[in-house]
Parts: C-alpha cells; structure tokens; sequence
C-alpha cells in the first residue's frame, strides 16, 4: 500500500527540482553580459518509481512514481565552435601584429614628404646641378648647397636606420611581455585544471570554473596557436610545440619557445622583426651602399685629365698632353665615390677628390646607420671636386698643375648619376629588389614593396576580423544567453513550483480531513 504522505513526497520533490531550475534561470540572467560565459541548463528527470512485492497480484498499478529530481546542471558549449573560433583568432592576431609593424614602417619611411629619402636624393643631385653651373674658387655658394644637402641625405639615412633599430628593440620588449602574458595564462588555466579535477572528482560539473578555463584558453590562442586536447580524466594544453598544460602540470615557456610559435600574436611579432623590420632596413642598406660605392657607367668627356694612378680601359689620350682624353670613353666608376675621386678639388696644386661618403665606424661596407660625409668635406667646402680639367701655370719661374677655374665637368656627371642605373646587387646575393636601376628608381620599388605589404597585411586583417565575428557568432548563437528565451524557462519553472506547492496544500487539506473530521460520528 502507498503511503499517505506520498504525494507530500511528490510535491516536495518537485519544489526542489523546480527551485534550482529557477536558480540557474537566475545565474544565466545575471551572467548574461559576462564574458566567456556559457549558458546552463538543469536536466529534470522522474525519480525512481516505488515498486510494491506481495504474494498475490493486486488490482492497483504496480509501480507510482516518486515525482522529479534535478539530475545534473551542465553548461551548452560546442567544443567543434570552440577549435575553430580560436584558429580564426591565432589567424587575426597575426596579421594585425604584421599590420601594425608595417604601418609603422610606412611612418618611419614617410614617403612622401619634405623628410624623406626621395626628396634629400632629389635635393641632393639638384645641388651638384646647380654646382655644375658655378664652381668658382671665388663663390662658394654653391659648394655650400652640396655640402648641406649632403649632410641632410646622409642624417635621413641616419634617422631612419635609427628608427629601425629602435622599432626592433620594442618589438623585441612586446615579445617579452607577451612571453610573460602567456606564462599567466598558462598559470592559471593549470590552477583551475586543478580545481575542476577535485570537483567534478566528487561528481558535480565545475561549469564557471570550466567557462573561466575555456576563457584563458581564448586569451591564449591569441598569443600562439594553440591545441587543446581533453578526455575523462586528462586536460592537456599544446602552445605551439610546447605541452604547457598537462593533466595538473605546467610549463612556463621561454623566447626560444615563442621562437617556434607558427601563428598568433607572439608569432607575428617575431616575423615582423626578423622579416619586415629586417627587410626594410637591409634595402637601406642596400641604397646606402650603392650610392657611395656601387657600380655605376658613365661617361667621361673628352678633355678631361684622369688624375694619376686610375686606368681608364679602351680610353684614347692625347698624346702630347699625359692623362688627358682625347675622345669621350665610357667608365664604370665605383659609386659616387668612386666618380668624385676622378675630379679636382680647388687646392693648388690641383688635388684629387677624396671619399665623397665615408663611414662612421671605419669599415668598409656602408649602411644607412654608419655613412657619413667626410670630415674633409665638412670642414673645408674646397675639398669638394667639381673639375675635370687642369691647366699649368708658371709663375715665377715656377710652373704648377692648377684646376682649370670654371670647369664643373664632374659637377655635372655626379648630377647625372640621378639617371644612371647602378648595380644595386653585384654579387647576386644580397636581396636586392633588382640588380639593375636607377637610385630614385629602386628607392620607388622600395615604397611600392612595402605600401603592397602594409596592404596586404591590412586586407588580411580585415578578413580575419570577419572570420573571428563569424566563428564568435556561431559560438554564442549556441552558447550565449538569450534574455527571452531565460525570460519564458522562469515563467515555466515558476508556475511548476507553484503547481507542486499547490498538490502539498491539497495533500495538507485531505490529510487534515482525514485526520480531524473522519471516525468522530457517535461521539
């Protein structure tokens, strides 16, 4: 026989049951806007029914159930949703690292502008233009010209080789902290592995601390590409090769870990130092390189006197003057330095130009961090050569090679270097953009290379942008909280708590009937 206070039992039952759906309704309400928080859900089930044995068969149903229970409260999250919205993060995090070292790049470079390695190029030949035209010993004007435009071409260089470097060095810093952002989460994703063991090893669902986990996790694959690996009784976490997570273990990674990093944040700042940064500055270098010392064809007119000691192939001479030409010949000089040693200076006797550009760290390969103008050049503007020609002059008794006074021959061949093509890759191994091409000609090759890069890099942000939002949206349309749909769960649970508070008062009633108002009759 059932007993008399089963329904009491039933209804009980279904308070309990009814009350943690309404409190879990509460929890994803309240949590609705809290990131990385997955929506509950209680999972209701009919209690066990009671069985009634006995020697003969009743008439009355065998079994009556015992009402309801809450078995369980678990969190709505695909783990598929979960893989792919991180990849498309690693994705993203890479390319706007890439982006943003580009742009900064296209700030250091600024082209164009007033500042710029173009226009100091474009300034610098326009002086020996002007030098061509007036290099008289008597107005050093135009000498001067030379001289600062000089010193501005080389101070641009400079500045930027230096705005190089220190874009580096900060790169190499965010790399380091990254390192350390990541070492953080590393620490407490293992501490919350941790926890979760303990308390899903009593059997319960840990769902917050699970949500928090799968948050860090998130932060993380945006670090690095990351590879998350779960079972029954292991959690383990591969950060690019390294096992950082595994089971209640953890490893801390260092730089030469990130080094192995494929994508994500740290990734794509190890890329842009060791590619972007790299590339642009070595083109510098290149430039820089080729302007003082790279080989260059020119033509050398007939009347000038080839200073002693220099050998002009197939160049015919004038037989009774030594060293003049006679005819023009072609002449593949070594750089602007190379063609300004073929010159004179206005010291008496006439004098060879020296190094135009030397460098400030006395070695023998420019770059755009060490060229200079030299020193010679910078404390006495005679030291610049213009001539080509020389004349001898006696004077008492005294006969002496002089510059020819108003010959700017070679002014004019070093301001028609702005046309020559150098040879900006001679050994057909220093990454040169093209082995052949004009100094402003390379210089734009340079700027289209880097603006297609900072362009590309942008686009590709862009789209990964899109495919994070898309993969984050079909993550929440599965995972998020809907506030209707809370809204409607705690209008359904409210009135089955109030239903299963009715069927105890009904049972209070008939019990109180029973119990008060029956077998009184004769009293």
């Amino acid at each position: 026989m059932t007993s008399t206070f089963h329904s009491i039992e039933v209804g009980k039952r279904g308070i309990l049951a009814q009350q943690t759906a309404l409190n879990t309704t509460g929890q994803n309400v309240t949590n609705a806007n809290t990131p990385g928080y997955s929506r509950q859900t209680v999972h209701l089930e009919a209690s066990r029914p009671l069985f009634y044995p006995g020697l003969l068969m009743s008439t009355a149903p065998g079994q009556l159930g015992m009402g309801v229970e809450a078995t369980s409260i678990t969190r709505v999250r695909d783990l598929l949703l979960d893989v792919q919205y991180r990849n498309q993060n690693t994705d993203q995090a890479t390319w706007a690292v890439k982006q943003e070292t580009l742009s900064n790049i296209e700030g250091i470079i600024n082209e164009p502008s007033e500042d710029s390695i173009a226009t100091s190029i474009s300034e610098f030949w326009n002086a020996w233009q002007q030098l061509s035209k007036n290099p008289s010993a008597t107005d050093l004007s135009a000498r001067t010209v030379v001289q600062q435009k000089a010193i501005a071409l080389t101070e641009t260089f400079n500045h930027i080789a230096s705005q190089l470097s220190m874009l580096k060095d900060n790169i190499t810093e965010k790399i380091n902290v990254k390192v350390n952002e990541a070492n953080n989460y590393i620490t407490q994703i293992s501490d919350l592995s941790l926890m979760i063991a303990r308390i899903e090893g009593l059997g319960d669902n840990a769902n917050d601390l699970r949500d928090k986990r799968d948050l860090l996790v998130d932060q993380l694959s945006k670090l690095g590409n990351v590879q998350v690996t779960e079972t029954d009784d292991n959690y383990q976490v591969i950060f690019g090769t390294t096992a950082v997570v595994d089971g209640q273990t953890s490893t801390q990674i260092t730089a030469a870990d990130a080094a192995n990093l494929t994508k994500g944040e740290i990734a794509g700042y190890f890329q842009s130092r060791d590619v972007h940064v790299a590339e642009y500055a070595k083109q510098l270098d290149i430039m820089a390189n080729t302007l003082a010392t790279g080989k260059v064809e020119v033509t050398l007119p007939a009347g000038s006197m080839i200073p002693p000691g220099v050998t002009i192939p197939n160049a015919q001479f004038d037989p009774n003057v030594p060293g003049k030409l006679a005819a023009d010949v072609k002449y593949t000089v070594d750089g602007l330095n190379g063609l300004h040693k073929l010159g004179y200076t206005l010291a008496d006797p006439a004098t060879p130009g020296k190094d135009f550009f030397v460098t400030s760290d006395n070695s023998n390969a420019f770059t755009a961090a060490n060229i200079r103008v030299n020193s010679d050049i910078l404390a006495d503007l005679k030291n610049i050569a213009a001539s080509m020609r020389t004349e001898t002059v006696t004077a008492n008794g005294v006969t002496q090679t002089k510059v020819l006074q108003g010959n700017g021959d070679l002014a004019l061949l070093i301001a028609g270097l702005a046309e020559k093509k150098f040879n900006f890759n001679p050994n057909n191994n220093n990454g040169a953009l093209s082995a052949e091409g004009t100094f402003g000609g390379y210089l734009q090759s340079v700027i289209a290379q880097l603006g297609t890069d900072t362009d590309h890099a942008a686009k590709m942000m862009d789209n990964g942008t899109l495919l994070v939002q898309h993969a984050d949206n079909l993550r929440q349309s599965v995972s998020s909280v809907s506030l209707d749909e809370e809204m409607s769960d705690l209008i359904k649970f409210q009135h089955a708590y109030s239903a299963s508070s009715r069927i105890i008062t009904s049972m209070d009633e008939m019990l109180d009937k029973l119990i008060n108002g029956t077998g009184i009759v004769g009293r």
